[in-house]
């Protein structure tokens, strides 16, 4: 059976690269142009490698983080985009199933574009780290730096966070199908309900009657959530200021971690849930064609 899944990706790159695009290039060359206007001072130029590193890294997680959020905050109203402009219609009379379509929106807003934006912003990481350095320390600050040494720290680190983003991904399913489930169904009013129906239910049932395993299985989604890029934040310092660690083989064990992870009752949990907001979703586009 033929996947029509390239060309429905292709499909909203054609409908949404604008947004993408000022997404991910418009917070760095902003920062760059605000730079000479602002002041930079108390940076740690002692150790300017480590400081240049980060800044890079930073970089690249912000503009990451900045697209994700974006893509988070649009794919509720997607669920409904096909049946409000009729293009449905269109789709739904092609080979390929409305399952197809709907994994391919969400592959392209909740993964490629902020996996693009997190090459922008590696990409904007080293011009913005000499600016900053040169913005205290002039010239000399930057000539100072191994940048040989910055780059071949930071390939391993960014290789690492560009590979967490499929298993973040995995993990967050459960929020962006339930909430796109949510805005299919019941339209505008979807995503407040889940909010807010979803925060007193769990309130109730742990103040009230004393059922806290909602609060928890939260809490430690929460949690996993945090430490899917990094598994070992610890660790990760640790092996910065070592001079004896392979950041290699510290990357391909907290990596091992992070898939670990993915076999876990927890996660098959939550897989659960996420399937079944899948199947909801592409119910509702069944019915509209």
């Amino acid at each position: 059976m033929n996947s029509h899944i390239p060309t429905l990706l292709l499909r909203e790159w054609m409908q949404h690269k604008r947004g993408w695009l000022i997404t991910a290039f418009a917070p760095p060359t902003l920062f760059l142009a605000m730079l000479p206007f602002g002041h930079v001072s108390d940076l740690p130029l002692e150790h300017r490698e480590l400081l240049a590193l980060a800044i890079l890294l930073v970089s690249a997680c912000a503009v990451f983080a900045i697209c994700l959020l974006v893509a988070l905050f649009q794919l509720p109203g997607l669920a409904r985009r096909d049946v409000q402009d009729r293009s449905i219609e269109f789709w739904l009379s092609l080979p390929g199933r409305p399952s197809e379509s709907l994994a391919a929106t969400v592959l392209a807003h909740a993964w490629l574009a902020p996996l693009g934006g997190a090459v922008v912003g590696t990409l904007f990481g080293l011009p913005i780290a000499m600016s900053v350095l040169a913005a205290q320390g002039g010239g000399g600050a930057v000539a100072g730096v191994d940048w040989n040494e910055v780059a071949a720290a930071a390939l391993p680190l960014l290789l690492r966070g560009l590979a967490g983003t499929l298993p973040l991904l995995l993990w967050l399913a459960p929020l962006i199908f339930v909430l796109m489930a949510a805005s299919a169904w019941l339209k505008r009013l979807g995503v407040p309900l889940v909010f807010v129906g979803g925060l007193v239910a769990v309130l109730v049932l742990d103040k009230v009657y004393s059922i806290d395993w909602p609060m928890r299985a939260l809490g430690a989604w929460n949690a996993q959530l945090s430490r899917v890029m990094v598994n070992d934040g610890p660790g990760l310092k640790a092996a910065l200021m070592s001079t004896d660690v392979n950041l290699w083989a510290w990357v391909t064990q907290d990596f091992g971690r992070t898939l670990a992870e993915l076999a876990s009752l927890q996660f098959l949990g939550w897989a659960a849930v996420a399937a079944a907001g899948f199947a909801l979703v592409v119910a509702k586009r069944s019915r509209a064609g």
